[in-house]
């Protein structure tokens, strides 16, 4: 006769919440615990920009449209596990942002995920991030590639679009008249100084 094999119980959001008070990076999926990599200069760096130019656009245009947060943890539940990610950057619509604001993690989805692609990421899993959080209600998810200079636009039920150098990032539906060159993009805070420069 042979015994059964015991099943590992899966963490709950609420667990994991417990268990990040440690500071360390992390996400849940499907309710086990995933350790992540602090990441390089270049992805955080890039994080940093994006995060930067989507609120300086809504200062631009006088007008407020929602947060921009990065490193945020959106719960999504499962019938059967909790799942938590965090983005490199999210944007969610002032309408949808919950109040009183949580103090642990956030219980919906964000409307734009940015994800940047880091040497060590496997890309398999980066899709199944974009799979998830479009599945989940998400409307659009940039995926940044700095090393290739591409960035992958994908939305549910459309075709995945890709831009390289030369192209321009927008999301008329989120961000209506955002612009950003990828050339901008990629260069970062000096290409941005520089062409401001060579304009005047």
């Amino acid at each position: 006769m042979t015994s059964a094999t015991p099943t590992k119980r899966k963490m709950t959001a609420e667990q994991f919440w417990r268990l990040c008070a440690d500071g360390k990076p992390r996400e849940l999926v499907r309710g086990e615990v995933i350790e992540k990599m602090p990441v390089n200069l270049e992805h955080g760096s890039l994080a940093q920009w994006i995060g930067t130019l989507l609120m300086n656009y809504q200062t631009q245009i006088r007008q407020y449209l929602g947060e921009v947060v990065s490193e945020t943890g959106f719960v999504i539940r499962y019938p059967d596990a909790d799942t938590v990610r965090a983005p490199d950057v999210a944007f969610i619509r002032k309408e949808r942002i919950p109040e009183p604001r949580p103090a642990t993690f956030v219980e919906i989805v964000p409307d734009l995920v940015v994800e940047i692609v880091s040497p060590n990421d496997a890309y398999a899993e980066i899709l199944d991030k974009v799979d998830e959080f479009l599945q989940a209600g998400t409307t659009v998810v940039w995926v940044v590639d700095p090393r290739r200079h591409k960035v992958e636009v994908y939305r549910r039920d459309v075709p995945m679009q890709i831009l390289h150098a030369g192209d321009t990032l927008t999301c008329e539906d989120l961000l209506p008249g955002f612009k950003l060159p990828l050339k901008t993009l990629f260069g970062g805070l000096q290409a941005a100084i520089e062409s401001t420069e060579v304009s005047e």
